[in-house]
């Protein structure tokens, strides 16, 4: 799937100077993205200059509509590009990244064919990036790619995807543990809407409802939550995930409208949701080390990393669980671990430099793109 280019197109192409700028974009869901990093050293982490992100208003909706979000990327991906070289004081740029997939084909196709006209207009050389290989990669740009060291296990989290991967170098990645069904993100929004919960970033209201101070469970207020795939005569250690059962769960939990329940039950229901969801998160990560022990030995970093990456009662679970396991846990910024065109931009640095990746110009959207397979698409352009 490697294309090499003549040494003229390959010089022309990859530039091999010590500064350079990247513009970077993400329109593999709902968010349009645009970030502008300054690249002064291969020795220094880059300077995000700006990121802007819009996001479609999905409340009245209950949830994205593909064709919406498409609109949304058309109207604005390049007013945004506009508003972000503005207010660059030197807005040249040398490189384009953009996320290829997967996700929407509606979305991406807006993002990947604007990079595409940038690159013919500019002459300048674009990455298709893996969506989800920018989360996994983000937590490495604020050390310049020096921590976490590879190899390091990465629990990906978000709207769309739940995994546990072993990622040995930029491009090589193996799944340890994937979902059967729905993706963790998914669940925890589904089940926050048949609570009551409303916004953009339903899970993430989850959150804010159940804040900080502990809570109480009242016999009348415990529900029933299921424990997914858990171990019988049939079936033992199934290295998955599983969501989908959480929402059928709480629909049969509620036994009244929900209007009729008050805000201290509504609270109760929404804890007890995030920490079954999240104990299942833990069971099978346990299921994983003790099954997969030989993914485990000489590895002391894991990366959480995603939307839902950003939960704080997440993160200090994972720590308790397995501080003996890992000795260093990295998260990205709790402003990057949404969907975001910074960390397409650093994982495009990331191939550009270490692999001397580019993509050609005839490419298109991948909707799914396994992470195991990031060379494994027609399009790659190396030295």
């Amino acid at each position: 799937m490697l294309r090499a280019k003549s040494v003229a197109s390959f010089c022309l192409l990859w530039c091999p100077r010590r500064s350079y700028k990247v513009l970077a974009i993400e329109t593999s869901c709902d968010d349009t993205c645009v970030a502008v990093l300054d690249r002064p050293s291969t020795t220094k982490a880059p300077e995000l200059l700006v990121h802007l992100k819009e996001s479609l208003d999905t409340v009245q909706d209950g949830g994205i509509i593909p064709t919406k979000a498409h609109v949304h990327h058309q109207l604005k991906i390049a007013s945004l590009t506009k508003k972000a070289l503005a207010s660059c004081s030197s807005p040249d740029i040398d490189l384009i990244c953009v996320t290829r997939g997967p996700g929407m084909p509606g979305s991406l196709s807006s993002g990947l064919d604007f990079a595409r006209g940038l690159s013919v207009a500019w002459g300048k050389p674009f990455v298709g990036v893996h969506h989800m290989l920018g989360h996994l990669l983000i937590p490495r740009m604020i050390s310049n790619g020096m921590e976490p060291k590879f190899p390091f296990i990465s629990l990906l989290v978000s709207g769309g995807h739940t995994m546990l991967v072993h990622s040995s170098s930029v491009t090589e990645h193996e799944i340890l543990c994937d979902t059967l069904d729905i993706a963790i993100g998914d669940s925890l929004d589904k089940c926050g809407r048949e609570i009551g919960i409303k916004g953009i970033m339903i899970a993430k209201e989850m959150e804010n409802l159940i804040g900080s101070n502990p809570i109480s469970i009242k016999d009348n207020d415990k529900i029933v939550l299921p424990n997914p795939l858990r171990n019988k005569p049939s079936r033992v250690d199934t290295l998955a995930f599983s969501f989908a059962p959480f929402i059928t769960a709480v629909k049969k939990n509620l036994t009244k409208v929900i209007s009729e329940y008050d805000e201290n039950e509504r609270r109760a229901m929404a804890y007890q949701i995030q920490e079954s969801t999240f104990d299942h998160l833990i069971t099978k990560i346990k299921h994983t080390i003790k099954l997969r022990p030989d993914k485990f030995q000489n590895v002391d970093q894991f990366v959480c990393s995603g939307g839902v990456g950003a939960n704080k009662r997440l993160r200090t679970k994972l720590e308790n669980e397995f501080g003996e396991t890992f000795k260093a846990f990295y998260y990205p910024p709790l402003n990057l671990c949404s969907d975001n065109a910074v960390m397409i931009g650093w994982a495009g640095i990331e191939l550009y430099e270490k692999n001397k990746l580019t993509t050609d110009l005839e490419v298109t959207p991948i909707r799914k793109w396994p992470i195991t397979d990031i060379l494994k698409v027609p399009g790659w352009i190396c030295k």
